[in-house]
């Protein structure tokens, strides 16, 4: 049986209200809730009722731009290709001699795709697909994440948001 798995069974036997809420695969969340219940004796979720985030910053307007989700997937698609030609694979290359694979930023997206790449595991049209595709997985989690923790969010396409932000700044008394 792997680490994570042992682990996730340990938090699970400690505090299977916490346990539930995150998906057995998710190291930091595992590490983090083992962490605080090794220092503190004290179950996550107790601990997490006990002592609730506190924004850094009140009232903050969050300014999200609404865009089509196919114009979205053209931008990313292009954008892709535009790295892949202006070397993107020979910087991975450079960067997984210098710091090999083992630091966590060599698993982002874009890099861990062009790894596969390089590996010959994936051709290059494989390689900007999955970048592509695995971009637009990051822009929805980033909507539904701004969507379920921001109450002041104005979501507008870029031209509205433009004008929203001019009103605001020059019309303040």
């Amino acid at each position: 049986m792997l680490v994570l798995d042992k682990a996730y069974r340990v938090l699970k036997d400690i505090d299977k209200e916490y346990a539930k809420k995150i998906f057995p695969k998710d190291r930091y969340r595992i590490e983090k809730a083992l962490q605080i219940y090794f220092s503190t004796k004290t179950p996550p979720a107790i601990y997490f009722k006990q002592n609730p985030k506190k924004p850094i910053i009140q009232n903050l307007k969050i300014y999200e731009i609404d865009i089509d989700r196919a114009i979205l997937k053209e931008k990313i698609f292009k954008r892709t290709k535009e790295m892949v030609k202006s070397g993107l694979i020979d910087e991975i290359a450079y960067l997984e001699k210098k710091y090999s694979r083992a630091p966590k930023p060599m698993r982002a997206i874009g890099i861990k795709e062009t790894l596969k790449y390089l590996d010959g595991k994936i051709n290059i049209d494989e390689l900007i697909e999955e970048i592509s595709i695995n971009t637009l997985h990051l822009a929805k989690r980033q909507q539904t994440f701004n969507r379920t923790q921001f109450q002041q969010k104005i979501s507008a396409e870029i031209q509205k948001l433009y004008e929203i932000i001019e009103n605001e700044l020059f019309t303040k008394e």
